[in-house]
């Protein structure tokens, strides 16, 4: 197999010409600027990829280089509005596991998993290993925290632990998803009752969200994720989403889209638990860039039609469900 091959800025675009994309000679400073491979992820959900004798080839349809940028700049503007709108699900949360923990078991009875565990569910091997872990990062982040409150021997138990309050607080979004999934129905309830949702719909929103703020912070490809698990879904939401029908032994299965689509209705639903006034503005004009007036652009993101897309932020606000 042969090595790629370096290629000028000027070849690199004409590189897109060739299998049929619309540039310009002002395209090169974008090619400088942006690396060609980056520009490529984002125009492959355009392009119509075939292989013949073991050759792959590529074709772009007549796709502008400028819609391709505009995919590239909007992906980068949705992952730091979402980041925004996932802060502040994170901030709330953590508010809410804090309060219910702290009232129910005292200000270090966190500490002991299998007080507030589901020991139902999980073994009391697995939530002494959860604790263990979590213990473990909790006690690194307090020794680089620069937390004045900490300072405070009140807020601390003899072996350096912050009191729940602050320790729920310094934990990163991950460990706060653990401590969701293995919390007993009861105390989870005192929490997903807030956001208007079942146990199970908050612990796979929370997953799903967790995984896509990890997407946002390390810059990776936001506008066409595939969600390889599913979170779960309500019923109303398909007035919106791309429904996947396949047939098995002989039976029509209905099943909703895995694309971006249900990560943005995910957010907006438990953001207007916490704040109904929320600015949607950004993120729903990122969509609609990202849809250029076009059915075909929307169901590349998991919307059933164009209509959709557009107004998805305050249909889901002023559903009735």
């Amino acid at each position: 197999m042969k090595a790629p091959i370096a290629l000028s800025w000027q070849e690199q675009l004409d590189l897109f010409k060739s299998r049929g994309m619309k540039v310009t000679d002002n395209d090169i400073d974008k090619i400088k600027n942006i690396s060609y491979y980056r520009l490529k992820e984002f125009a492959r959900p355009l392009s119509t990829i075939s292989k013949k004798d073991g050759v792959t080839s590529i074709s772009y349809n007549g796709v502008e280089f400028k819609e391709v940028l505009t995919r590239y700049y909007q992906d980068k503007n949705l992952r730091i509005y979402l980041l925004h709108a996932i802060e502040k699900i994170e901030v709330s949360i953590k508010t809410r596991i804090s309060y219910v923990l702290g009232k129910k078991y005292g200000a270090f009875g966190y500490l002991n998993f299998s007080s507030w565990s589901n020991r139902k569910k999980y073994t009391k091997f697995q939530i002494e290993k959860e604790q263990f872990s979590i213990k473990k990062r909790l006690s690194k982040i307090v020794k680089l925290s620069q937390s004045s409150e900490l300072n405070n021997k009140i807020n601390t138990d003899p072996d350096g632990f912050p009191s729940v309050w602050l320790g729920i607080d310094l934990l990163m979004f991950g460990d706060i998803v653990k401590i969701l999934d293995i919390m007993s129905e009861s105390n989870l309830e005192l929490i997903s009752s807030y956001y208007k949702c079942s146990n199970e719909e908050l612990v796979a929103w929370m997953k799903c969200l967790n995984f896509i703020r990890n997407i946002c912070a390390h810059n990776s490809n936001l506008v066409d994720i595939k969600l390889t698990t599913k979170p779960k879904t309500r019923k109303y939401w398909n007035r919106y989403l791309y429904i996947i029908e396949s047939t098995k032994n002989d039976k029509i299965i209905k099943k909703p889209t895995n694309r971006l689509s249900v990560v943005i209705i995910i957010i907006v639903e438990l953001v207007n638990q916490i704040n109904p006034k929320y600015n949607w503005h950004d993120i729903q004009k990122s969509v609609r860039n990202l849809c250029k007036n076009n059915d075909e652009r929307a169901l590349l993101l998991g919307f059933n039609s164009l209509e959709s897309a557009k107004n998805i932020t305050s249909s889901i606000k002023d559903k009735k469900a």
